[in-house]
């Protein structure tokens, strides 16, 4: 799954690229704004259900399984934006949430990329 989402991602900023470069200096936006802060704040390990974070941040950009070592499949929602400017690329920001889901349905973990400033304090078990 994460090799599909670095090929997806990277076939998505190529393409950016290219467009970029033949069109000359321009702006470009790949996934769509979400709030990660909202999430976090609100979210609870083993509580949280698929249809509130859909609630919180719309529609994953993309939905995949998850393997585990032991065999168990988990659903996994990804959501990410970037943004940034072609061909030099000032003011780059890329970011990116990855959520897990046990198989009832409630989150299980989720993997973060973004700010390096927490937003929520990480919950401890």
């Amino acid at each position: 799954m994460q090799r599909h989402l670095s090929a997806v991602r990277s076939k998505t900023w190529l393409a950016a690229a290219i467009l970029a470069l033949a069109s000359g200096c321009a702006t470009v936006k790949v996934g769509r704004d979400f709030d990660f802060g909202a999430f976090a704040a609100r979210m609870k390990h083993g509580e949280t259900t698929m249809a509130q974070v859909r609630e919180w941040l719309g529609p994953p950009l993309g939905s995949g399984q998850v393997l585990e070592v032991d065999g168990t499949r988990h659903e996994q929602w990804t959501w990410y934006y970037g943004s940034g400017k072609l061909p030099g690329g000032e003011d780059t920001s890329f970011k990116m949430l990855q959520v897990k889901f046990d198989q009832s349905g409630r989150l299980m973990s989720y993997n973060w990329s973004g700010e390096t400033r927490p937003a929520a304090p990480i919950e401890k078990r």
